[in-house]
């Protein structure tokens, strides 16, 4: 009654006036939501065991939430109090952001590992260069199933959600254009037999990629609810430990074997294909600052590398001349320097041979920028028959989420603001037509 005594008491300019007023304020609201998917399928499963490499979860007052879902396209959903991951179900391809960013609006980030390549270290560097590839298949050529699920301690709680592609046969169906820029041609024939060198051929559907149709592969991903401890250890011992934050860090176990070697001194590099910006806001710039030995070079996706792989030095922080456990490189935001994320990979890799001894190899690294994302290929030694495991992850840091809210979206306050505004108008409206 009082609001309609003072709409009575004033003229209409005035209280439209206010209402906007009002409207404005409440634009200022912070929107802040998850983003929900729908319900679970057959794939998703839980498991009563521990992970299969060798991590122990620490004794952490500091637990964090978890829960995985799908959508009914197969999309897959890791969500956090800190951290929310997309999993595409066609590849392995994941995308995240921070819980508190709807839908990632403002930070977006994405991982996707899209090739696998046998090279010829011709130079001896250790690392891959395009000119030195003897054979590739891009990811996208094989089937991929998609598994998720929560493995639960002996209280039945859950310690961990995991998220597995596993490599199935030919799909028939790629994008065979994306690599063609920077991918050695065939010979002038165009054609080979299948021990031939397997190269992108001029713009003309000349591949044949049967050959790794008996390779394994598999990511396995790993979200545990506090921080947990793992290692590399081999028949020689202990080699190198790592921890893995809590609800903010997505470990991701590459798992290839039967691998169809052409050479027995020739190397395997798979690439991890990076976007530093994926947010719906034209506002979001972010860049890659990669954390080397000699400076932190800074790198943007927008450019276009003239050098089609630069070696990424290791770091060795405490110059005891040997490499740091943990390579990282960074994404920062363009603006403020404040670092998001960082994507992590261990320096060593685990090689298991056909008669079971288990040797820990080292990993190297090269990159370059396509004009649209990041290229880093990480680099295996030949593992002749056997297998090999390796752990790279990416994470993002508590601190470095945006402020501000999400941009184009509006939240359940923002939303009730306007009705009460909307509601003052109408009153308004009343008021002066019974006047």
């Amino acid at each position: 009654m009082v609001l309609v005594n003072y709409i009575m008491k004033h003229n209409v300019s005035k209280v439209l006036l206010l209402a906007l007023m009002f409207l404005l304020l409440a634009s200022f609201s912070p929107a802040i939501a998850f983003s929900n998917s729908q319900s679970d399928d057959a794939t998703t499963g839980t498991k009563h065991a521990q992970s299969d490499d060798n991590s122990t979860i620490t004794d952490d007052d500091d637990e964090h939430e978890l829960d995985e879902h799908r959508d009914d396209d197969g999309t897959a959903w890791i969500e956090t109090d800190i951290m929310t991951v997309t999993l595409s179900p066609e590849m392995p391809t994941y995308q995240y952001w921070y819980a508190t960013d709807n839908n990632g609006s403002l930070a977006r980030f994405m991982i996707s590992y899209r090739m696998i390549v046998e090279f010829e270290d011709s130079n001896g560097d250790g690392v891959f260069q395009a000119n030195e590839t003897i054979a590739f298949a891009p990811l996208d050529a094989f089937e991929w199933s998609l598994q998720t699920g929560t493995i639960t301690d002996s209280l039945d709680q859950v310690v961990e959600v995991f998220a597995s592609y596993t490599k199935g046969g030919l799909s028939g169906e790629w994008e065979d254009d994306w690599f063609e820029d920077w991918m050695p041609e065939l010979g002038d024939d165009g054609e080979g037999d299948d021990n031939s060198t397997l190269l992108a051929s001029d713009g003309e559907s000349n591949y044949n990629f049967t050959r790794f149709s008996e390779m394994t592969l598999r990511f396995y991903g790993h979200i545990y609810t506090t921080d947990t401890e793992g290692n590399v250890t081999d028949d020689f011992g202990f080699q190198s430990n790592y921890t893995v934050a809590g609800g903010s860090e997505l470990k991701v176990d590459i798992e290839i074997g039967n691998f169809p070697f052409l050479s027995n001194t020739s190397k395997v590099a798979v690439l991890n294909y990076m976007r530093e910006d994926v947010a719906s806001t034209d506002d979001s710039d972010h860049f890659f600052r990669l954390h080397e030995d000699d400076s932190d070079d800074e790198v943007e996706s927008e450019d276009i590398s003239d050098d089609h792989g630069t070696m990424f030095e290791d770091k060795d922080d405490d110059h005891d001349g040997e490499d740091d456990s943990i390579q990282q490189l960074s994404i920062v935001d363009d603006a403020t320097n404040t670092t998001r994320g960082l994507y992590t990979w261990l320096d060593r890799a685990l090689i298991t041979y056909l008669n079971s001894t288990q040797v820990a190899v080292d990993v190297g690294a090269s990159y370059w920028t396509d004009g649209n994302g990041l290229l880093l290929f990480l680099v295996y030694p030949n593992f002749d028959g056997g297998s090999i495991l390796h752990d790279p992850s990416m994470k993002l840091l508590e601190d470095g989420a945006p402020t501000g809210g999400a941009s184009g979206i509006l939240g359940l306050e923002t939303i009730a603001l306007i009705g009460v505004a909307a509601a003052i108008i109408v009153v308004a409206g009343l008021a002066i037509k019974r006047r």
